[in-house]
């Protein structure tokens, strides 16, 4: 109570001008007229600006959405084109099949009517020897529907070799598309641009396939509310020759009688609109940019497009070289957005905010156009809506401050003045913990609000860690993406094997990089030579002499020749065989090449290995026949002189032999397959063939499987690893699927998952590739009929040191007169058959040997034994 009358007197003491409720009230009402007036004249001023910088932002994001919605379309128009290039490449004799299939591509690609013809337009004679003019052109008529135009073929029209959408196409890649200028079609009477992509065959132009936009199509697209993303505004386009692709202002054109403006110059629009000057020296100098930097790494020079550009207008040549440079760099050019302020425009009699974007495949150039009234009424509307806010807030504020101002702030700064004054401390911290007014209430708002924001900052660092991460995985599809670009060229290229391709006149036109390494030539002196440019005279005779076979016998055949390398002259096996076209007319040779040399030095070492060993035999045989008592041990001798004579047979041109004759069964087969391809990717391409489309895939399916398989057991490296050898026996009848499933044979393996053993691959290979395949042969003939399935069991194990392997048919057995015969060649080690080589191959190598059962018209079964490191 005596706090309180304390209070009390120092109120009453206190002047009114000199009272905290007074000076409160003031201090509040200036500093809402302060904060009113700063936030007024910061809208008008900052917001403002910052509303012109995210209108200019949104602007330029609805320019790459039109640019996106626009690329989209042209990418479709692109393969459209393409897919009639590829047509006329195909069926360039046949063209009732290109009558048939061309309207309907149009017909089936054309939604949104922007497409108004298309066709392919032949080089002179290059379809029909006896026809120059050739065209194959169907436009829209008012039906909607595409009908033919032959208005291009009569000799007294235009030619349209000569057009501006012919001409410079010639100078493109295969699958680049050319887009023309705007032009109006003599016939149609269409304003329209056209797509253009080359035709060749064989590397040689044959014409062109083409797609027409109509610019009326385009204008409505760029027109149309749902295609212009601005809510008010306007879209002005330019083709790459600056002609008008969109006429926003054809309302005022009929308003004055004046013409239309579609397809025309952009400076006939700035002539009849003088206030667009700006807009146009900005579009040149873009296009002067663009020409500059075209032109930095040409792929033609000036002099190269002499002849097209001496046909095309001066005002227009630079810019056709520079389009034409483009299309073929490897990164098309990107231009910079351009952003103007003008005083008005046509439509708009008002500061308007101009966005000048660029596409970078077609070089057209999309313009927006957007009032900035809309910005000052919407800055305006939002100033005055809170200013009002804020005075009716302030007002409100200091009329309840003034009401309970007395209560609620100055009686509690009397109280802690007076508990400050008395030193009364305690009481003070007291009361501070009891407060729950504002000032509690702010510092419980401060400790939330700093706990926000640490939860905003780790939601940041989150969402910082998820953009890291889309960015690594879309720079790893990138990587991807160019990595399968390069996949047919590296499949080439990583061949071990020599590979090349000549045409019928001997021109080398393709060569991997190991022909290029092993002859130490580059692939360009290489390319377009003939064997007498690259081979000494002797090497380039044998060769022509091969060549010539392969032309006479038109079959696939191996040969061994010498090739002069960097390394010297080394002996290769080549194989080479015809290529042919889908009439099976001989259009190339293709060649395969492996080098043999170091086998050739093998067999030349074991040759001279059984000269001495003859020699040897000589001598035993001499002293045998001096000897007059034979001893008792005779039975000894003659096993061991057998044993000899055994060792002394070729062991090396046996398994050469069986190497050799197993590549080339495998290179056969590989062959046969690839001409079987060769005979469907013409038929599959034809859209009333379908099902070879399936055929072609389980072809191609096969052999990649097959290549897989083999793959394993062919590696070098694998001869001092072990084997697992179920997983092996795998890979062989995977290898040979194509045989079995032709037989329609089965086959089982029978083998512990984890025996591993530790035998070179290759000889593995060898026997059981070369059993299987006799079995294949031998067991199951063409003119078997059973009633059984086919089956082929293998069983595989080891004991006691010794891998044996047991492969075991159902065919046709062997007649025991047959069989009898057999097991005595494989007894006394004669003959030359299959089996009885893998017999001695076996007890030379592996102290093994090859054991044959049969029953005729039941089974037959082989077992290969071999002795096995431990």
């Amino acid at each position: 109570m005596a706090i309180d009358n304390k209070n009390k007197a120092l109120t009453a003491d206190t002047h009114w001008k000199n009272s905290l409720t007074f000076k409160f009230t003031i201090v509040q009402f200036v500093v809402a007229t302060l904060i009113i007036t700063s936030s007024i004249w910061l809208i008008f001023s900052t917001e403002k600006k910052h509303h012109m910088d995210t209108q200019l932002n949104l602007s330029q994001n609805n320019g790459q959405a039109v640019i996106a919605q626009l690329q989209n379309i042209l990418s479709k128009v692109d393969i459209l084109a393409n897919s009639i290039g590829i047509i006329g490449e195909t069926y360039k004799e046949q063209t009732k099949v290109i009558d048939e299939l061309i309207p309907s591509l149009l017909t089936v690609e054309n939604k949104t009517q922007l497409i108004a013809g298309g066709g392919i337009w032949p080089e002179p004679n290059a379809f029909l020897i006896d026809k120059q003019f050739n065209s194959f052109f169907w436009a829209r008529n008012k039906a909607d529907t595409f009908i033919r135009v032959n208005g291009y073929d009569s000799p007294d029209g235009p030619r349209y070799h000569q057009e501006n959408w012919y001409q410079p196409v010639k100078y493109f890649q295969n699958s680049h598309t050319h887009w023309s200028e705007s032009y109006v079609d003599p016939y149609t009477k269409e304003v329209m641009i056209t797509a253009s992509v080359p035709m060749r065959a064989e590397h040689q132009f044959i014409g062109v396939a083409t797609v027409d936009l109509s610019l009326a199509g385009l204008d409505k697209y760029f027109t149309f509310s749902d295609q212009n993303p601005l809510s008010k505004g306007y879209i002005l386009a330019l083709d790459g020759y600056n002609n008008l692709l969109s006429d926003p202002f054809d309302e005022l054109a009929e308003e004055s009688q004046y013409s239309p403006l579609l397809g025309q110059p952009f400076s006939q629009l700035v002539a009849r609109y003088p206030e667009l000057a700006e807009i146009e020296a900005a579009v040149h100098a873009l296009d002067n940019e663009f020409y500059e930097q075209s032109m930095q790494h040409p792929a033609y020079q000036v002099r190269q497009l002499q002849t097209l550009l001496d046909n095309t207008p001066p005002e227009k040549r630079q810019r056709l070289s520079a389009l034409i440079n483009s299309a073929l760099q490897p990164k098309p050019f990107k231009a910079n957005i351009v952003t103007l302020e003008l005083a008005s425009t046509p439509l708009f009699d008002e500061p308007v905010l101009i966005s000048i974007l660029t596409m970078a495949q077609t070089q057209w150039k999309i313009i927006l156009v957007t009032p900035l009234s809309s910005l000052s009424q919407q800055a305006n509307a939002i100033a005055i809506k809170i200013g009002a806010y804020l005075l009716l807030a302030q007002l409100l504020a200091l009329i309840i401050l003034f009401v309970f101002q007395h209560k609620l702030f100055i009686r509690p700064i009397f109280k802690i003045v007076s508990a400050l004054q008395s030193g009364n401390l305690g009481r003070l911290e007291l009361d501070s913990n009891k407060r729950h007014d504002e000032l509690g209430q702010l510092s419980k708002a401060f400790i939330a609000r700093s706990n926000q924001l640490e939860i905003a900052y780790a939601s940041l660092d989150a969402s910082n860690l998820a953009l890291e991460q889309q960015l690594a995985m879309q720079r790893m599809a990138q990587t991807e993406l160019e990595t399968k670009k390069e996949l047919i060229n590296a499949l080439l290229n990583a061949s071990q094997n020599v590979i090349c391709i000549k045409d019928t006149k001997g021109k080398y036109t393709l060569v991997n990089d190991k022909f290029c390494e092993i002859l130490g030539i580059e692939r360009n002196k290489i390319l377009g030579a003939k064997d007498v440019d690259i081979y000494p005279d002797d090497i380039a005779k044998i060769i022509t002499s091969h060549d010539a076979i392969i032309k006479t016998t038109d079959n696939a055949q191996s040969f061994e020749q010498p090739m002069p390398t960097i390394y010297g002259e080394r002996i290769f096996l080549i194989t080479k065989y015809p290529i042919k076209d889908t009439e099976g007319n001989l259009i190339a040779l293709g060649a395969m090449a492996m080098d043999i040399s170091s086998l050739k030095e093998k067999q030349l070492e074991q040759e001279q290995t059984i000269i001495s060993l003859s020699t040897k035999i000589a001598s035993l045989q001499q002293a045998i026949e001096q000897l007059r008592h034979p001893p008792k041990a005779t039975l000894i001798e003659e096993k061991k002189l057998k044993t000899d004579r055994h060792q002394i047979v070729p062991m090396g041109s046996t398994f050469q032999k069986l190497m050799l004759q197993m590549i080339s069964e495998l290179n056969r087969q590989q062959l046969a397959s690839l001409e079987q391809l060769l005979v469907i990717v013409p038929k599959a391409a034809s859209p009333d063939n379908n099902p070879h489309s399936s055929m072609l895939m389980e072809k191609l399916t096969e052999q990649i499987d097959i290549l897989r398989h083999a793959h394993p057991l062919l590696m070098v490296e694998r001869q001092s690893k072990s084997i697992i050898l179920v997983q092996f026996l795998q890979d062989i009848f995977a290898t040979l699927a194509p045989k079995l499933n032709s037989k329609k044979i089965g086959w089982t393996i029978n083998c512990p998952p984890q025996l591993s053993i530790a035998i070179p691959s290759w000889h593995l290979f060898t026997i059981c590739y070369q059993v299987v395949n006799n079995t294949i042969f031998h067991a199951f003939p063409d003119d078997l009929i059973k009633d059984t399935a086919r089956e082929l069991v293998v069983n595989a194990d080891v004991a006691h040191g010794m891998l044996s392997i047991k492969f075991k048919d159902n065919g046709i057995g062997i007649p025991s007169a047959n069989l009898d015969n057999i097991k005595l060649q494989l007894d006394k080690l004669s003959g030359h058959g299959t089996l009885v080589d893998i017999h001695h191959w076996l007890l030379s190598h592996y102290e093994g040997c090859l054991s044959l059962e049969s029953v005729s018209t039941e089974f037959t079964e082989v077992e290969c034994q071999m002795r096995v490191p431990h």
